[in-house]
């Protein structure tokens, strides 16, 4: 007799680091030999230095920090010194980053024989009692099942358990998602004294799952994976910024007041008034732009006026008449021009920003076919999803390319050789790594996926892991952002209106003439004529406040891009290609707009040596978003002592931006800018010390000089703090201190609270004079991570 156990089996907890995935089958014929594991001393990346050492422009690839494995990634990283309005980088080691994908040496497993030649068809025959049992029934036998000649065992569905997450792992919006995954919803705030609440989340739920193994006839190991998840995800659809910068004034304003009243023209003995009544007082005053918003109305050339009102007007000081009558000009305009100062004025600026958000939603299914026939393995995948983008200009469209992805074929794995009997059956997880490492677009929306990996599992030497490759096609949802500048003014006053002085007369002598919206008009015809003129001019202290506003508006594009990597256990080449589709379907849009680009990276990592990346793209059509780019840094680690948490680690990082940077209305707009920076880190055990210079000039429209100061404490396995503060900083804009603080909720779901504050100064007297101001703001935000 036999017994068959057939597993894709969960690697043992020391491995699961590494995430390597084994597929195995059992076949106990009499006393088989037992599975042999061999293992080599472990070094982890992580042992060798914590990532206290940050980026907000990274110039690695950003995928690469995105593949660790689900069972020990941090949730939110840890970004000391991060603020979406202020841009300060730091020094970043590769090395860090890249052990995640690039693992170091590894132990392969050596696992059981599969020898189908040995291997007779399952005995399907129901257990029948033996006729001549005591009290046996009467039965009749069923007759033995038929054999599926496609395969030596049948499709099998396998318990959850026994897969690893590693194997099944798809990267999904920027979300890690396995077959283990349940409900996974991350939520955040981030507030400032001059910002409106920038709330975002970010939920997605696993809704199904299922991996079915077979062996087919030719001795090929097969495992179908699907999983269905269905997701949202806040996006940011507005957002204004606004730069104010207010200047002291002294304003000048009058109030002229005029009437003229006579006898009646027709003879009726009456007295008339010859001046339209028009009155323009603070009522009808803008607070903001002191300017007139209109003019009331009070009377019409030629009203009779009442004896009441005519002895009122006749009385000392300019008067309108009784009873409410108003008659003749009273116009009252604070700001009719500036009185010239001598003095340069101390100017003062500020920033604000305003967000509006929407919503996404998106319901996907992740379909990955494997195959190995124990010298080589393959793998298909495929993601098909159908996104909805609420309030965006671009629904329909977007809608259509969603559809498509319900139509495009499912990738299959691609052909591999039979097995041969008695071959082993060991999985290189390099073909997992690779998959996963491919260049997916950031900030999008995958709406199809389709791709193909090959590697070879043993290589020359049977303790590292051979090299795979992977290649797909991606078609998925891209943001793209229209902007435009407006331009506003507005006064704050600083005290009441102070009169300069004041003057006028009234009676029968004087002379009005009138000319009003071409209606000219002469008082000396008249008879019993009777005039009032009087005019005051005033000062009045304001602040002039200039406000130059960016407005952004994020609409989702199609997009398609075709990329490959080839990944071994220390280097890394990926190469991308694809374009962003802005057809000018937008009533605002006057021209289609191709973005279209090409790039390559590669990146090696040597524990014992220097590691290093480099890598470029180039844009046509570029933007502050999109653009051309070439990149490069290199790191090297040296032990301290027999503990590997003991270390120091120095390197360098450039990146220079070739464009993308605009001018709107003599506003030049740049999102990221160029720089070149060295540092060094000092780590012992849970305490790291780092410093980082950056260089300016080096690079044209590069980060200018500054020294960054680093300091992490890793208190525990669930909380962690950190802190940095900057030096001799010749920036603009900067952060000049900040700490964060993270801690573990519950390491069994992952989930996690995450703090931060940062500091942040614009230095207006670089650009508005040495009497300027320093604006200071003060950015909190707040995160939380939870399983479900």
């Amino acid at each position: 007799m036999y017994s068959q156990l057939s597993t894709y089996f969960k690697t043992k907890p020391k491995l699961a680091n590494y995430g390597i995935a084994i597929v195995s089958w059992y076949f106990v014929l009499g006393g088989s030999a037992q599975a042999q594991s061999q293992t080599l001393d472990e070094i982890t990346g992580y042992a060798t230095f914590d990532n206290w050492l940050y980026s907000d422009t990274l110039a690695v690839p950003p995928s690469i920090q995105t593949l660790t494995d689900e069972a020990v990634t941090p949730v939110i990283d840890r970004q000391i010194a991060q603020t979406p309005t202020i841009f300060v980088p730091t020094f970043v080691l590769p090395g860090v980053m890249l052990p995640s994908i690039l693992p170091l040496s590894q132990p392969i497993p050596t696992n059981s024989i599969l020898n189908p030649a040995v291997i007779q068809a399952p005995d399907n025959t129901p257990a029948v009692t033996p006729a001549n049992a005591p009290n046996a029934p009467s039965v009749v036998p069923e007759p033995v099942a038929t054999k599926d000649p496609r395969y030596l065992i049948p499709p099998q569905t396998l318990a959850p358990k026994v897969v690893d997450p590693f194997s099944t792992q798809f990267i999904l919006n920027g979300n890690k998602v396995s077959h283990l995954s349940t409900a996974v919803i991350t939520a955040g705030d981030e507030f400032g004294s001059f910002r409106s609440g920038d709330f975002s989340f970010d939920a997605y739920k696993v809704l199904g799952a299922s991996n079915v193994q077979t062996v087919t006839s030719d001795r090929v190991v097969r495992v179908r994976s699907q999983l269905e998840v269905a997701g949202a995800r806040s996006i940011i659809q507005n957002r204004d910024t606004s730069i104010a910068v207010a200047q002291p004034q002294t304003l000048l304003g009058f109030r002229e007041q005029i009437s003229v009243m006579g006898d009646c023209l027709d003879g009726s003995g009456q007295t008339c008034t010859f001046l339209p009544g028009i009155k323009i007082d603070k009522s009808v005053i803008d607070p903001q732009k002191l300017q007139p918003t209109g003019a009331r109305i009070t009377s019409q050339f030629g009203d009779p006026i009442s004896p009441a009102s005519v002895a009122a007007i006749q009385a000392p000081g300019f008067q309108g008449g009784a009873n409410g009558d108003e008659y003749g000009i009273d116009l009252y305009l604070p700001a009719v021009g500036v009185v010239n100062s001598t003095e340069s004025p101390a100017l003062t600026g500020s920033r604000q920003e305003k967000f509006a958000t929407g919503v996404a939603i998106y319901g996907t299914r992740l379909t990955q076919n494997f195959a190995t026939n124990g010298r080589e393995s393959s793998l298909g995948r495929t993601i098909r999803s159908l996104n909805y983008i609420h309030n965006d200009n671009n629904q329909l469209l977007n809608l259509g390319v969603s559809a498509l992805s319900q139509v495009l074929p499912e990738i299959q794995s691609p052909a591999i050789a039979p097995g041969l009997p008695g071959a082993r059956i060991v999985v290189n997880p390099n073909l997992y790594r690779a998959a996963n490492a491919v260049r997916i677009p950031d900030s999008s929306l995958t709406v199809y996926q389709g791709g193909t990996g090959y590697a070879p599992s043993v290589g020359s030497d049977p303790r590292i892991p051979p090299a795979a490759n992977h290649q797909a096609v991606w078609i998925g949802l891209s943001p793209v952002i229209q902007r435009s500048v407006s331009q506003d003014y507005y006064y704050v006053p600083l005290g009441e209106p102070t009169i300069v002085s004041s003057g006028g007369g009234e009676g029968g002598t004087v002379p009005v003439s009138v000319t009003l919206n071409n209606f000219a008009f002469n008082s000396v015809g008249l008879q019993n004529a009777y005039s009032q003129g009087y005019i005051t001019t005033y000062n009045q202290k304001v602040d002039r406040v200039d406000v130059s506003t960016i407005n952004q508006r994020t609409d989702y594009y199609p997009h398609l891009s075709f990329t490959g990597t080839q990944l071994n256990e220390d280097t890394l080449w990926r190469y991308f290609t694809g374009a962003i589709f802005n057809l000018g379907l937008q009533s605002s849009q006057t021209s289609p707009d191709i973005k279209a680009y090409v790039g390559t990276d590669y990146s090696i990592v040597n524990p014992r040596g220097v590691s290093f990346s480099v890598g470029g793209v180039g844009y046509v059509n570029p933007d502050p978003e999109h653009y051309s780019q070439l990149f490069a840094n290199a790191n090297r680690s040296i032990g301290l002592g027999a503990n590997p948490r003991n270390n120091l680690a120095f390197g360098f990082n450039a990146n220079y931006i070739a464009d993308g940077a605009i001018t709107l209305k003599s506003v030049p707009i740049t999102v990221n800018q160029s720089f070149v920076n060295a540092g060094i880190a000092l780590n012992l055990g849970n305490i790291s010390l780092g410093g980082t210079q950056f260089f300016g000039n080096l690079l044209p429209g590069s980060i200018d000089y500054k020294t960054v100061f680093n300091v992490g404490w890793k208190v525990n396995d669930r909380l962690k703090i950190g802190a940095f503060v900057s030096a001799f900083d010749r920036n603009i804009s900067t952060n000049p201190i900040g700490a964060s603080l993270s801690f573990g909720l519950d390491p069994n779901s992952n989930s996690l609270l995450a703090l931060s504050w940062n500091a942040a100064e614009i230095d207006f007297r670089r650009t508005l004079g040495s009497t300027a101001n320093v604006y200071r703001d003060n950015t909190v935000s707040v995160s939380v991570r939870h399983g479900f």
